[in-house]
């Protein structure tokens, strides 16, 4: 919901990144390490072109896990990131020092 607000409030597209099955389109994925096991993640094959602007939308930032799978994905299609961004962030957690470790910025509304 937050990343389809900005995205219209701004008038700038949109790419939609779930859990495998739920796009009904041909998808690229990223699989990523759970505390628990693995989980994984998919994108539209087209949804982000080679050097487009992309700035990753989530509600809530804990290890960062599923936002490195959705980092690798956009590499992956050619996306430049510019920031990577959350609601909420765990700071107890880790998650910022994940996706900082590999060269984005992090912004978080609330830290907790």
């Amino acid at each position: 919901m937050l990343a389809s607000a900005l995205a219209y409030k701004i008038g700038a597209g949109l790419a939609i990144i779930r859990k495998p099955g739920k796009l009904p389109y041909k998808t690229v994925s990223a699989t990523y390490t759970l505390e628990y096991g693995e989980d994984k993640i998919e994108v539209h094959e087209d949804a982000i072109q080679k050097g487009m602007k992309v700035v990753l939308i989530d509600d809530v930032l804990a290890t960062g896990g599923t936002m490195s799978a959705a980092i690798d994905l956009v590499e992956k299609l050619g996306g430049n990131i510019v920031s990577v961004d959350f609601l909420l962030e765990l700071t107890f957690l880790g998650g910022r020092k994940r996706i900082e470790d590999r060269g984005y910025p992090v912004f978080s509304l609330i830290k907790f």
